[in-house]
């Protein structure tokens, strides 16, 4: 699912690593031992379909001016969502560990000629 320059820089070793890196993340700063892993079954999703890879290379106010790094493939005409997923706990789990969601990813959606893929993936919207 990931757009063709990505693929070219992230395995899929790498891509689970960055979740489990999140999910342990989450789960020290919330002082639970061992890994867990997101029970419930459906992400919640959301973003626009407004901002694009112009937008998305611009300083960040928020986390004190970083730049995302935007492959130069990634272009407002193959842009088409800026699309956020955070892996939710179940009920027990809420309960159990005391938090609600183990990660939030943002994900720009682009149109390849592969279909439709992820031209740029972080955790939370840096």
């Amino acid at each position: 699912m990931l757009a063709p320059w990505l693929r070219n820089v992230q395995s899929v070793e790498s891509v689970q690593k960055f979740f489990e890196d999140e999910y342990r993340s989450t789960l020290q700063a919330n002082r639970i031992e061992g890994l867990h892993y997101p029970e419930y079954p459906e992400p919640e999703l959301g973003g626009n379909g407004f901002t694009k890879a112009t937008q998305l290379r611009e300083p960040i106010s928020f986390a004190g001016g970083k730049v995302r790094c935007i492959a130069p493939e990634m272009i407002d005409a193959n842009t088409r969502y800026w699309m956020s997923m955070k892996l939710l706990c179940s009920d027990e789990q809420i309960e159990s560990l005391n938090f609600d969601f183990f990660c939030e990813v943002w994900i720009a959606v682009v149109e390849s000629t592969e279909g439709l893929r992820a031209g740029y993936w972080s955790q939370g919207a840096y």
